[in-house]
């Protein structure tokens, strides 16, 4: 037999309801994130929400006629287990659906036929640049040469400010960078002086290919990197391998290999 609030909101079975109400406003996640931390008086939760009194009483209502909340004596109130449930499973779905999002924004910015699916996108960490997160993406990139060993890099295009990190590892790191002569001559027309560093350095090889990539590739030891370039040659998101993934790693091995081949270079410094 239906319980009263299924026979009010048809709710028996319907996942589809429960998402569209979850996701209706952001308020009721965040009461049900709140509510998962400690149970709250409604004032504390008010201010904790930053919503309406009205809008939180509304919500809470509602919330407690699905049975994922509930009021104790005191206008206290507290998540219950379906509620810590729904919470969790809405968490990971919107994870989820972030994920796709920042894996479909990639793959607007690299060839249709790139040969790396979508299901070995998802094993690695996608940063993407965006509005909220402007420089995620190119934070990513940074971070991974600054702390890469025996680094390797192919790229259309290389951003001035990068030859500084690379200058600093020259000393420290063997490095190979590969990329088209725009790219050098843009390095040694901004910043001459660390382009002199990476030229003298004996554990620095840069060489110009006549190719131009249309994405990124960059990878030490055991950590791999995809990436993908607005129209302006600006990075625009980046896929990290924190460990090898066998599809991924033959294919950057190889796909760095052509790049590099002797009778597509031009020069070497």
């Amino acid at each position: 037999m239906k319980s009263e609030n299924e026979h009010k909101h048809g709710l028996e079975n319907d996942g589809y309801s429960d998402v569209q109400f979850l996701a209706g406003t952001r308020d009721r996640l965040r009461i049900l994130q709140v509510l998962s931390e400690s149970p709250h008086k409604q004032s504390k939760l008010e201010k904790k929400v930053n919503v309406h009194r009205t809008t939180l009483r509304r919500n809470l209502r509602e919330l407690q006629e699905r049975d994922w909340v509930t009021e104790r004596s005191g206008k206290v109130y507290e998540i219950t287990p379906v509620g810590r449930f729904v919470l969790s499973s809405f968490t990971d779905l919107l994870q989820d659906v972030e994920s796709a999002a920042k894996i479909g924004s990639f793959l607007s910015k690299v060839p249709r036929k790139f040969s790396v699916d979508v299901d070995a996108l998802s094993s690695g960490e996608i940063a993407v640049n965006g509005f909220d997160v402007p420089f995620e993406a190119v934070n990513e990139f940074t971070a991974f040469i600054e702390n890469a060993d025996r680094l390797r890099l192919c790229a259309p295009a290389i951003n001035p400010k990068y030859a500084s990190v690379l200058a600093q590892r020259a000393s420290i790191t063997d490095s190979e960078i590969v990329g088209p002569v725009e790219c050098f001559e843009t390095i040694g027309q901004a910043e001459p002086a660390e382009f002199d560093v990476l030229q003298r350095s004996e554990t620095v090889q840069m060489i110009v290919i006549d190719e131009y990539p249309s994405y990124g590739i960059c990878f030490s030891e055991n950590r791999y990197m995809i990436i993908a370039y607005n129209d302006g040659s600006g990075i625009h998101g980046v896929v990290r391998f924190d460990d090898p993934v066998p599809g991924v790693e033959r294919w950057m091995k190889e796909k760095y290999a052509s790049f590099k081949r002797a009778e597509n270079r031009i020069k070497t410094y």
